[in-house]
């Protein structure tokens, strides 16, 4: 089982300056960043796993904590069907914290009060 994953050198950076400016770490920012993906609804693409593994490295214990079982039954329900662990790790949520670094980043430009936007009915988590 595998326990680290590397972000992608965007998602990195995006979390450097939005700690820089909002104080937020980047295990919160990955939570978030996991939830803003898998509320889209969007499926994930082509290029969601074909980013690099430049960024930060971060603890399987740090992103889902106890939570873990929840966040892998999230990405089950959002794939429609079973997904092996490893993969589910590795792969689908490191895909979906890579995408929704994006997301909560744009968020975070373009609205005053990020958390709120982040919870709001129309966009948020």
């Amino acid at each position: 089982m595998v326990f680290k994953i590397r972000t992608s050198q965007k998602t990195a950076d995006i979390f450097n300056k939005m700690n820089a400016s909002i104080n937020y770490a980047p295990f919160t920012l990955s939570k978030l960043a996991i939830s803003m993906s898998l509320k889209s609804g969007k499926p994930l693409q082509g290029a969601d796993y074909e980013t690099d593994s430049l960024g930060l490295e971060l603890n399987r214990q740090t992103i889902t904590g106890e939570w873990d079982i929840l966040y892998k039954c999230l990405v089950e329900l959002f794939e429609g069907r079973h997904i092996d662990d490893d993969e589910y790790f590795q792969k689908y949520l490191k895909a979906h914290l890579d995408r929704g670094a994006k997301m909560i980043y744009s968020e975070f430009q373009y609205n005053s009060d990020f958390l709120l936007a982040l919870l709001s009915d129309k966009t948020g988590i």
